[in-house]
């Protein structure tokens, strides 16, 4: 009986390209990326604090200056919730007629406010303009035209409406206590206003208070003169009554004394309010006494200069962070390490620190690394990283076998030919026998800075068997570095890409320890999408603060589209102290 076992799907571990590595925010991070941005922070934040300097200076000061008044107390009588009910509907009626019209214009006219220029305005508040504007209805322009006002009216209103909104009115916690507080330029103007204001509201009070008990007296003077007669009338009943000798019907005679009683008692209680009335119209009490006058303030209330000060600190701190994080994330540019992972899905496997040329003049372009003590403090950092960089060279080809690497900018000028040669002379110091070989059609350096006239290049190896075979006999112990030849109308990429040539990459694997291939750049040449799927993988350079994500992203799919295995990207010329 045959039996078809169902396929095994075998799962691969991905390659290091596609492993993607969220790294933690850390402090050293967060302190790196604020003293990155702290010009721009500082230039911000001393922009806010100017501003603010420039206002306080600006700003003509204010001074507030309050006054405190007490309101009779409702009578203990009442039951506990009804009494506080009574009070603060008590106080917050007392508080409406303080800012009353008719407070205020009395206020107005003893201190004179119309000619005051802090006071004076030819324009409504805000307040009181959308007040007008709501109240507009139907019928109201006939009679706005029978009530038109003159322009002395109006310019007084105008400075009532100014004055109303530079008084503060409240009430002191629970109590029947009343804060009168006014604002002005002047400081013994916001006294004599919040002193005004609460004297004119005593007057008020008072005026009210005899208004009242004027209007009072006037009906108890009527309802005792109709008691009077009343008292006069039922006295006369009772004395004809008894003169009349009918002194049989004792309940009649009784019936009359006690009319005669009542009226007479209420002629007495009417006689006794109305007595009282009139007192109150003599010497009428306000409800309400001063706790304290303003006085003249010492110091001003706004601007508060230290808080705004502070504020503007504050504000352009933060301001500044804000737009360091959108410069960040908007800067294109390659700035972080960090940000390669997530933008272009490749593992940035090392930084190369900006470092001196140690060679001058024009027979080199490349910075080389000589080895330690030869440029003390110049090149530390520069060659630290290139031995990090060689070290995870190393790692790829104890695991993955990779011998044949390719190096090739994202863009031109990203470093990839310095950085291959400095890591050639790295491997070759160590004892890997190693070939450097230069395939950079477009900037061949390489071939211009060690390749001798007619020696030959790479381009003689592809194109003819015994000028391989007699490369192969002069092979150096360490470092072999192979120029890339003479070539007119068709370059090495073109070359590799027809499969029609003598030798082919392999064959170097198994003769050097590690071969590395100098490709050209990306937008440079197309010669690095021929030859790089033929190595055993590629790094992409990329230069600190000058290549792009977007052109390292095209770089990098690029690649991948023709099926080259990148192994990761090198981020060059970094600066020493972001290190």
């Amino acid at each position: 009986m045959n039996s078809r076992m169902p396929p095994v799907a075998l799962a691969y571990p991905p390659s290091p390209a596609a492993l993607v590595r969220e790294r933690p925010l850390d402090l050293r991070q967060l302190f790196g990326f604020l003293l990155s941005n702290s010009a721009l922070v500082a230039v911000l934040t001393a922009l806010f604090v100017l501003i603010a300097l420039v206002y306080v200076t600006v700003t003509p000061p204010t001074f507030v200056s309050s006054a405190q008044l007490m309101l009779e107390s409702q009578k203990a009588t009442a039951a506990d919730v009804q009494r506080m009910l009574a009070e603060e509907a008590l106080v917050e009626g007392q508080m409406e007629i303080m800012k009353s019209g008719d407070v205020l214009q009395a206020v107005v006219k003893i201190l004179d406010l119309k000619s005051d220029p802090e006071f004076k305005s030819a324009h409504l508040p805000v307040a009181d303009l959308l007040r007008s504007l709501f109240s507009i209805g139907p019928g109201t322009e006939k009679a706005g035209l029978q009530t038109a006002r003159s322009p002395e009216e109006q310019a007084e209103n105008y400075t009532i409406a100014t004055l109303r909104s530079r008084l503060w009115i409240r009430r002191v916690g629970q109590s029947t206590v009343i804060e009168i507080s006014a604002a002005s330029s002047d400081p013994r103007k916001t006294a004599l206003i919040a002193n005004a204001v609460a004297e004119q509201y005593i007057a008020q009070n008072v005026r009210m208070k005899s208004q009242s008990a004027l209007q009072s007296s006037e009906w108890l003077a009527q309802r005792v003169a109709e008691l009077r007669e009343a008292v006069f009338a039922a006295d006369r009943a009772v004395i004809q009554f008894q003169s009349s000798g009918d002194s049989g019907s004792q309940f009649k005679l009784t019936e009359l004394k006690s009319v005669s009683e009542t009226y007479r008692r209420l002629y007495e209680t009417y006689l006794q309010s109305w007595s009282e009335a009139k007192q109150r119209i003599s010497y009428p009490v306000s409800d309400a006494i001063f706790v304290s006058r303003a006085t003249v303030p010492v110091a001003k209330s706004q601007p508060k200069t230290i808080l705004l000060l502070a504020f503007a600190l504050v504000l352009g701190l933060s301001f500044g962070v804000v737009v360091a994080i959108v410069r960040h994330f908007a800067n294109r540019l390659i700035t972080s390490a960090d940000r390669i992972t997530a933008e272009a899905s490749v593992p940035c496997i090392g930084e190369v620190s900006q470092a001196n040329r140690v060679k001058k003049g024009a027979a080199t372009d490349l910075l080389r690394f000589d080895g330690p003590g030869r440029k003390p403090g110049t090149q530390e950092w520069f060659g630290r990283d290139l031995r990090d960089i060689k070290a995870t060279l190393g790692g790829l080809r104890r695991n993955q076998k990779a011998n044949l690497i390719g190096l090739v900018g994202a863009e031109a000028k990203a470093g990839a030919t310095t950085l291959a040669y400095n890591l050639a002379v790295l491997a070759s110091a160590s004892g890997s026998k190693t070939l450097l070989i230069d395939a950079c059609a477009t900037n061949p350096t390489l071939s211009r800075v060690f390749g001798e006239e007619k020696a030959t290049g790479l381009m003689e190896l592809l194109n003819d068997p015994r000028a391989y075979a007699d490369f192969i006999g002069r092979i150096e112990k360490r470092l072999t570095i192979l120029p890339i030849g003479s070539f007119r109308d068709v370059t090495p990429g073109e070359r590799i890409g027809s499969e029609r040539i003598a030798f082919s990459f392999a064959d170097l694997k198994e003769r050097f320890d590690l071969v590395l291939v100098d490709l050209p750049s990306m937008p440079e040449s197309a010669d690095a999408k021929s030859i790089a799927p033929y190595l055993d993988g590629s790094i992409v350079v990329a230069r600190y603060g000058k290549s792009s994500f977007d052109t390292l992203v095209e770089a990098v799919d690029a690649l991948r589209d023709v099926g080259t295995e990148i192994f990761g990207v090198v981020l060059n010329a970094v600066p020493q102290r972001r290190k």
